[in-house]
């Protein structure tokens, strides 16, 4: 998927790592306590970070548009993750409680109770494996890190193992967990997100190590002070390009996507582009700029993208509008493939086995390109 930079490493032999304290053993809630294990097991296996499964209870409290609605509805409705045959065997064996006891199907909810979900066996979806993540700079209140493919930034999905009220749970194979597990911060760290990069994204993120730090940082953000570019490797030749195309406009070298963006289906995450507002449709402004890099090969082309938006998945929806979808991107147009390193253009793989082998003259090759 849009990829900043591409790690070549050979596959890892198969190993076990056990996680210690990547997540508190319990989190206080208002009217109870979410529990969670203090150790997991890491299976790095043919490249991929694999967690083995745990337990987990997930807590939540009524919210307001769920008074009035039965238990079994909220959950087949809100939390998607499972199937409503799920959600009523749980509650039939007393895994979905109410203020502490066990309820039926039809159970009325009301304002203020507390729902807990225990989740056995909660399985993470595995994540790539390219060694220790890098820490780009560091400071007092600031670390930087380069965030590899795969790897959500925080519990989302499968990834927090899902369902009643997540917000108690550090997924163990989200970016945070391990860069506390690998060492990088203390195990008991607090590291605040100030921006987002989808999953499927490599590339810089900055976390706060203090909530005064993230709310500057998260304010130069919103004031686009700081400016976000991203590298997409697209099926196409940009060169190939139609004139008239809704939606779409040329700005000088550049290309200009600018209409609306809105979700088609939430249980899998999808989205779509209209040029114009559909009526009825929850759709949000989206703008992204895109100006040619290079061929990557004879079919496939690299792009620099320039967000002016910053919607969920918007790079991979207006490359898809433009009829050059990011080559591997599988949601969005392009073909899923069997390569863990697809390099967007030659020189990021040589530069890679250079900083490998040499990581002096790599330094100074990709600061001095």
């Amino acid at each position: 998927m849009p990829k900043r930079s591409a790690e070549v490493d050979g596959p890892r032999d198969s190993t076990e790592a056990e996680a210690r304290s990547a997540t508190p053993a319990a989190q206080p809630t208002k009217r109870g306590r979410a529990t969670a294990p203090e150790h997991v097991t890491y299976q790095l296996q043919g490249g991929l970070r694999h967690v083995e499964p745990y337990d987990f209870d997930f807590t939540t409290h009524v919210k307001q548009r769920w008074v009035g609605r039965s238990i079994l509805e909220v959950c087949a409705c809100e939390f998607v993750a499972f199937p409503r045959h799920y959600y009523e065997a749980s509650i039939a064996a007393g895994r979905v409680t109410v203020d502490g006891r066990r309820v039926q199907a039809e159970h009325v909810l009301r304002d203020g109770e507390l729902i807990v979900h225990r989740a056995v066996r909660c399985r993470e979806n595995p994540v790539l494996d390219r060694g220790p993540i890098q820490v780009v700079a560091e400071t007092e209140e600031l670390l930087v890190v380069s965030k590899p493919s795969s790897v959500p930034i925080h519990p989302c999905g499968s990834y927090r193992s899902v369902v009643v009220a997540a917000e108690n749970l550090q997924g163990f194979n989200s970016l945070i967990a391990i860069l506390r597990n690998q060492g990088t911060v203390e195990a008991n760290a607090t590291l605040h997100t100030t921006h987002r990069l989808d999953r499927l994204t490599s590339g810089l993120v900055l976390l706060a190590k203090t909530k005064s730090c993230a709310r500057r940082v998260g304010a130069w953000f919103a004031a686009n002070q700081i400016r976000k570019t991203y590298l997409a490797r697209v099926k196409g030749r940009f060169d190939q390009l139609g004139t008239e195309v809704p939606g779409v406009t040329r700005v000088g070298d550049r290309v200009r996507v600018e209409g609306y963006i809105s979700c088609v289906d939430r249980k899998v995450g999808k989205y779509k582009f209209a040029a114009e507002v559909v009526e009825g449709e929850d759709a949000k402004d989206a703008a992204t700029e895109f100006e040619v890099v290079g061929m990557a090969n004879d079919e496939e082309c690299v792009v620099r993208c320039f967000p002016a938006t910053g919607r969920t998945h918007q790079i991979r929806v207006h490359l898809l509008h433009l009829g050059f979808p990011i080559a591997n991107d599988s949601c969005y147009g392009g073909e899923l493939r069997d390569d863990g390193t697809l390099p967007l253009i030659p020189h990021v793989r040589q530069e890679a086995h250079l900083e490998a082998s040499r990581p002096e003259e790599a330094q100074a090759a990709t600061m001095h390109p």
